[in-house]
């Protein structure tokens, strides 16, 4: 109120008691304007006056210290079977990781692997952020950071020199090859990078020797990022995760999202974690880097930066789909974790490569052996909320799948198969709870007379515990035996868990990835052409259409059943627009087999009453 009376009384004064504009002669301001003119576009920068003093500003550091550099920029590329990497001397920092295939110990069952979008032409696998690169400085992993933002700038921006004269390493077998990175700085500094690549296995050693006038620089950190994943994804959505990171502090596993990072000022944001990291690293859904320091140590930083990126036109979400409100830009961010390590020559282990629960599973092994203590990166691997329910039912999932898989060789087909015997299981329970609620809606009258007697009993203040109202309850007890409702739910309660745990199966399992079946060329992301929910939705409508309910005897009641039985199939549809096919998939199927079960239950249990009525109506007709 302050403000708008303000306001009308500047605007009132300055309409009413404005003061009278000085007369200016016509010539004099034409001169004033040419001046300001000219003043205007003396102080307007060029635009190449202008991108050169950006990049002056953003970093002169970096063009003082290439003129400084003593050893020529060089790139080492290493090839084994299961990924390729290049090393760039300039920070010995890596600029592009590449995974192959999935690593197994048999080498006919390693699956190929190809960036996200490859069903028409095979893109190469990209773990390694194009954006991160290109930022000033460039960001990538394996650079290094002490707090001494010289000294930092020493290790991330002079050409290191390198062990090999090689520019191209190849691989295979067991073999394995080492290749060290040194560089010595002013005051007293030197700095030595030494790797160890193996052809057959995704972990790599890192030693980093780091000294100061002879003496070793504390709190230096590790550089994993940023956002190691599958740089092939457009955007990201509920269903495709962006890269987070993942880290092991206390013996208790952590995972941060990007965006949780982000600060007040919407741009950037940092973490510090407390307590000894014994893992660190980051990855999106299927993909990852860690690295297991030589002992733990305390100083674990997160940091991320979001910015936008041009997207194809797309229809974000069921409604858009349906107001054809297309999208054109995405956000994304830039998600580092600063690991701290010793700089006194000790190996890290660094794993880069699948997330597949086989391969993590089999790895927790290797790496416990190699780090001389007990490390579980299986954790990696995203569970959910639910992380105690889903990840004891998801795991037994994953191997009758990967079973069934070895007889249909399609994911698809596999799937199917496992939601017939599931729900072959269930078959029992959905018999008993149809005659259960088949008795209860014979009753429903009668209990609904019941009702009405023990209401007027009650109007005319007979006691409860008068003996022709504990009659009338003990018949009410009669009718309820074996005719109990919620014996109808618990199939569906059974099928609630499997369904949460599935969906996280679905969403973790390697195989479903790029896997095609029929008209679905991923059974990891949504249909293209919306098939499949569709079909869900009206599958559902008819499992629930012929399932026997609870009986309604109240207009109400029989309002909230029509609700559920057509409003609900409409919800589900809308969260399951984009969800993962070979979830959908399975409930489909599932709806389909509860159909037809439920035709069987309906035939066999039919009321002997219901049946002559039925005959009788006929012979009238």
């Amino acid at each position: 109120m302050a403000a708008v009376l303000s306001l009308l009384v500047l605007t009132g004064w300055t309409y009413f008691f404005a003061p009278d504009k000085p007369e200016e002669d016509p010539a004099n301001a034409n001169v004033n304007t040419a001046t300001a003119n000219t003043e205007a576009k003396k102080s307007e920068p060029t635009p190449q006056k202008e991108e050169a003093k950006k990049e002056t500003s953003e970093e002169p550091e970096e063009e003082e210290t290439e003129d400084a550099d003593e050893n020529p920029n060089q790139t080492v590329t290493i090839k084994t079977p299961l990924y390729e990497v290049k090393l760039d001397s300039k920070g010995a920092a890596a600029t592009s990781w590449i995974l192959i295939k999935n690593d197994s110990p048999d080498e006919n069952e390693r699956k190929d692997l190809y960036a996200d979008g490859s069903n028409g032409k095979k893109i190469p696998l990209q773990l390694i952020s194009e954006k991160g690169l290109k930022e000033k400085p460039g960001q990538a992993p394996f650079k290094l950071r002490t707090g001494d933002e010289n000294l930092d700038k020493t290790l991330n921006q002079k050409n290191y020199s390198v062990s090999v004269d090689e520019k191209e390493i190849k691989l295979s077998g067991n073999e394995s090859k080492e290749i060290v990175f040194s560089l010595k700085g002013s005051g007293g500094v030197t700095v030595e990078k030494k790797f160890v690549f193996r052809a057959d296995s995704y972990i790599a050693d890192l030693a980093v020797k780091l000294e100061k006038e002879g003496k070793s620089v504390p709190n230096t950190k590790l550089v994993i990022g940023p956002s190691i994943g599958d740089q092939g994804i457009e955007r990201y959505t509920f269903y495709t995760v962006e890269p987070e990171a993942v880290y092991n502090t206390s013996a208790e596993q952590t995972r941060q999202y990007a965006a949780s990072i982000i600060d007040d000022t919407g741009k950037t944001g940092s973490m510090q974690i407390a307590g000894e990291v014994d893992w660190a690293g980051i990855g999106d859904t299927y993909f990852a880097m860690a690295v297991i320091p030589a002992k733990p140590m305390a100083g674990l930083e997160l940091k991320s930066a979001n910015y936008e990126e041009e997207t194809e036109p797309f229809y974000d979400g069921f409604i858009a789909t349906i107001t054809r409100s297309q999208t054109t830009s995405t956000t994304k961010h830039l998600l580092s974790a600063y690991v701290p390590i010793p700089t006194d020559g000790s190996v890290n282990r660094v794993y880069t490569g699948t997330k597949d629960y086989f391969v993590l599973h089999e790895y927790n092994n290797k790496v416990s052996e190699l780090a001389g203590r007990p490390i579980d990166i299986e954790d990696f691997i995203n569970y959910g909320w639910l992380y105690y329910l889903t990840k004891p039912v998801s795991t037994p999932i994953l191997y009758a799948l990967q079973w069934l898989y070895g007889i249909t060789f399609n994911y698809g087909w596999s799937i199917i198969i496992f939601t017939f015997f599931f729900y072959s299981l269930l078959f029992p329970l959905r018999w008993f709870s149809s005659k259960s609620f088949k008795k209860a809606q014979k009753n429903a009258p009668k209990m609904q007379a019941i009702r009405d007697k023990m209401k007027k009993m009650q109007d005319k203040g007979v006691p409860a515990d008068d003996p022709k109202m504990r009659e009338l309850q003990m018949e009410q007890l009669k009718m309820t035996k074996d005719a109990l409702p919620i014996g109808g739910c618990l199939p569906m309660l059974l099928q609630f868990p499997l369904i949460i745990t599935l969906y996280y199966t679905v969403s973790i399992a390697l195989g479903f990835r790029q896997e095609s079946f029929w008209w679905l060329p991923d059974l990891s992301t949504a249909d293209p052409y919306r098939i499949l929910p569709v079909a869900f939705a009206i599958s559902m409508v008819l499992s629930m259409k012929f399932t026997p309910t609870a009986p309604t005897v109240t207009p109400e009641q029989q309002m909230q059943q029509k609700i559920m039985t057509y409003f609900m199939p409409v919800m589900m549809l809308l969260f399951m627009w984009t969800a993962p096919s070979g979830l959908l998939l399975y409930w489909f199927t599932g709806n389909i087999i509860m159909f037809a079960q439920q035709m069987i239950i309906n035939w066999v249990n039919k009321d002997p009453v219901e049946e002559a009525a039925g005959d009788l109506k006929t012979k009238k007709a």
